[in-house]
């Protein structure tokens, strides 16, 4: 046997001479990709040796391993919470009704007139959720409507389980009556009575569900309180979003103010501080445009000031205006910039310094003496604003004999009267009355779903800011305020407070509604879901999971299913400076999670504009990132003769020769306006014409506002004026932060809401037109921040004919 050869010796152990031959034989093998043959073999049987007794060591290490028994170390395991708002079931549209809706619906209709694909994917859903989107004029009602004559006539659901919520009174009753035609068209005949018990608003909804409750049987809405229209059953749908305040509601606001005022130092303080930053004169930066321009003129008059001030003084002396109790008459030179000006009396009370203006009652002719060489009241206007960029104390500056009584009048009752007077938050337009301010701030932070008494402690405000103490006395007084109604004979609750009871996120005042009542909503529809508010929507969440709490305690469910259908369009979103927000339609997923996949539809074709109206109006916000992704298709039968939308000047007899050539071709026209100003505009132009159609019965033309606009429609659209971005403000900005509108962290989102609306305010109005469309946009006031501005107007759509 031939017998293994010896193992080589290790490198290291070879003589040098060998050592460096066997490098360079090995580097040579390497070269030529060789191998020796003895040295591969050794290696080889050394490594299979290795192997043999690794194998050895491991086998007994085997036989030690012990079987361990029992439960692995304890692990808690807790059950996940259901989410979703609706069961596993879906809703049992048979194809028996099916086909037998659609063969109805043919034989009612008539083959033009059936619903699109589009429609029928919404009507006959059987998922318990269901979302419609689409343009305007794209059928979002009537197929809402549609919905409801399929749950009840073919798929036998009572009425008293169907719910239809629509934006606002007018809507309702519009609704209502086409409810009554559309179910009579299929043989179910509704009474008008019965059709507002389904079509409700939010609302009216929630105060049916509250008054139920045998200790809220008699609770008023403070929003309705006081009022008494001849139709009480629309009492309840409130006023949404219109904050004007009635006699009786004003009266206890007052008496609650005052008792509060005299009761709470603290307030007091608060109230007469905002009071004298009301009354301050408005401070002007140094660059300012006015100040730039009459900067020179005030120089040049100083040395007139004295002259100046005496003649303004003798104005007011003659008129019994000067001097006046609770302001020391004496004069007081300033250094303004090295210039001497005088003030004309002091207020002790509220550490003011005053200063005497032009009545308007007296003549724009007078002058403070034979050589001036400019009328006095410009000379007090040039003083004005040098006073109010340079002054360096708080002055007020008296402008009216009829303010400075009523000053008098107040400082002489400060200490037991609250003083009534107007404020003007940053970025209003103009002042209000305090109260009116109070009930319009607290109504905007019920539709954000904010709490107007924790507010103050989540804002913050520069040194100095009036808008802070406004903000801290809006909070101490609206829970005073709240209290005080409370205990009214009938308590009064505000519409904020009542969907905080029984839809906020910590509410359990719903469970105690009965089921007779709750189960209205077990199928709910919701039409104009874009301009819904914050705690609807948190209602809406709380009816749904209510009524599936109380179907999982029953013993047997089967069968009983509940449904919601929203339908809205984002791009119609036009009350979002009042609080309202599409997240109905942008959240819907999130909002109301279900375990069915939900149904989703998008409309695309429009049966109201011709093509061009309907880009023009698309193009106005297509910019928003919000609504349609493409503007909808005109049908068929729309494509009629039209044009662009014709942008027109402010000439009044323009608007004459459209209302002329509308009423030849025995068109209905639509005015909308912006502005107070935009109605007096259109009342001088046509109001004769529009008042001869009134008197002769007809409603030829039909005047509304730009927010009044949306359900509307007519061959002929007008528009007249220019919605306004208006001014930005800190303190709304911050609100909106505060409601979750900073999408992608926006750190401005009330300006973004505002900066919006403006655009879909447009876009609503143009798309009410079937035929022609006119704007008169130089009326706006904001001449930079406008939507003809904004909208980036396309010539192709728009036609400047200015």
């Amino acid at each position: 046997m031939n017998q293994p050869p010896e193992a080589p010796f290790e490198l290291d152990e070879l003589p040098f001479h060998l050592r460096l031959a066997a490098q360079a034989l090995g580097a040579g093998l390497d070269f030529l990709q060789a191998r020796h043959d003895g040295s591969w073999e050794a290696g080889r049987r050394s490594g299979l040796k290795e192997a043999l007794t690794g194998t050895a060591k491991v086998e007994p290490q085997l036989q030690q391993v012990k079987l361990i028994l029992g439960h692995p170390d304890a692990v808690h395991h807790r059950p996940g919470k259901e989410e979703s708002l609706f069961g596993h079931e879906r809703i049992p549209v048979t194809g028996e009704a099916r086909a037998s809706m659609r063969a109805d619906c043919e034989k009612v209709l008539g083959r033009n007139a059936q619903p699109t694909g589009e429609q029928w994917k919404v009507i006959l859903s059987m998922s318990p959720a269901t979302l419609m989107t689409g343009g305007a004029g794209t059928g979002k009602t009537r197929t809402l409507l549609f919905r409801a004559l399929m749950l009840h006539r073919y798929l036998g659901i009572p009425l008293d389980q169907i719910q239809i919520l629509t934006f606002s009174r007018e809507a309702r009753m519009d609704l209502a009556a086409e409810l009554q035609e559309l179910f009579g068209l299929f043989g179910v005949v509704l009474t008008n009575d019965a059709c507002l018990r389904i079509v409700k608003t939010p609302r009216s909804c929630l105060l049916s569900q509250v008054q139920a409750l045998p200790e809220l049987a008699s609770v008023i809405p403070f929003e309705v309180f006081g009022c008494s229209p001849a139709d009480n059953v629309s009492l309840s749908d409130g006023r949404p979003f219109e904050a004007a305040l009635g006699t009786q509601q004003r009266d206890e606001m007052a008496r609650c103010l005052n008792h509060l005022y005299r009761g709470n130092k603290r307030f007091s303080e608060l109230y007469i501080a905002l009071w004298s930053a009301s009354l301050k004169l408005p401070h002007l930066e140094v660059d300012d445009e006015e100040v730039v321009k009459r900067a020179p003129m005030g120089w040049k008059l100083s040395e007139f000031d004295e002259e100046l001030s005496d003649a303004v003084e003798r104005l007011w002396c003659s008129a019994k205006a000067w001097p006046l109790d609770g302001i020391t008459a004496q004069r007081k030179s300033f250094m303004l910039r090295g210039r001497s000006y005088n003030t004309h009396g002091y207020i002790p009370q509220l550490r003011m310094h005053v200063v005497l203006g032009f009545d308007r009652s007296e003549g724009p002719s007078l002058k403070r003496g034979p050589m001036a060489q400019m009328e006095l009241y410009k000379e007090v206007a040039v003083k004005r604003t040098l006073l109010q960029a340079y002054f360096p104390e708080t002055l007020i500056h008296l402008d009216s004999y009829q303010d400075a009584i009523h000053l008098a009048e107040a400082l002489r009752n400060l200490a037991k009267a609250a003083p009534v007077f107007s404020y003007a938050l940053k970025g209003d337009t103009s002042p209000v009355p305090l109260l009116d301010s109070f009930n319009t701030t607290a109504a905007l932070l019920d539709s954000l779903g904010l709490e107007v008494a924790s507010v103050a402690s989540k804002t913050n405000f520069l040194p100095g800011d009036s808008d802070a103490l406004y903000v801290e006395l809006l909070g101490v007084y609206w829970q005073a305020l709240e209290r005080h109604l409370l205990g009214l004979s009938s308590p009064v609750i505000p519409y904020g407070r009542l969907f905080a009871m029984f839809g906020g996120s910590h509410s359990t005042g719903i469970r105690h509604i009965p089921n007779e009542v709750i189960g209205q909503c077990r199928h709910l529809l919701i039409d104009g879901a874009e301009d819904q508010t914050v705690p609807v929507a948190s209602w809406v969440r709380a009816v749904i999971s209510e009524i599936r709490r109380r179907e999982m305690q029953r013993p047997v469910n089967r069968g009983l299913c509940s449904s919601l259908t929203i339908a809205g369009d984002a791009s119609q979103w036009v009350f979002g400076s009042y609080g309202a927000s599409p997240r109905l339609i942008t959240d819907f997923d999130d909002l109301f999670p279900c375990p069915v996949p939900p149904t989703r539809s998008v409309l695309s074709e429009s049966f109201r504009s011709a093509q061009p109206i309907i880009e023009a109006g698309y193009n106005l916000v297509q910019s928003l990132g919000t609504g349609s992704v493409r503007a909808p298709k005109a049908v068929a039968r729309l494509a009629q003769d039209s044009q662009r939308v014709q942008m027109i000047g402010d000439e009044p007899h323009e608007l004459q020769s459209v209302c002329d050539a509308a009423a030849a071709k025995g068109h209905k026209v639509l005015i909308l306006i912006d502005s107070e100003i935009d109605k007096a505009w259109v009342g001088a132009a046509v109001g004769d014409r529009i008042r001869n159609d009134r008197a002769q019965g007809g409603k030829g033309i039909r005047v509304r506002e730009f927010h009044k606009a949306k359900a509307l429609e007519a061959d002929v659209v007008v528009m007249v004026g220019d919605p306004s971005a208006g001014v930005s403000s800190w303190y709304r900005n911050q609100l909106y932060k505060l409601a979750g509108f900073s999408i992608g962290g926006d750190a401005m989102p009330g300006d973004t809401v505002s900066h919006g609306e403006a655009l879909r305010l447009a876009h609503v109005a143009v798309t009410r037109a079937r035929l022609r469309c006119y704007w008169f946009p130089n009326r706006g006031v904001d001449a930079g921040r406008t939507a003809s501005v904004l909208g980036g107007l396309l010539p192709g759509l728009f036609e400047d004919r200015r």
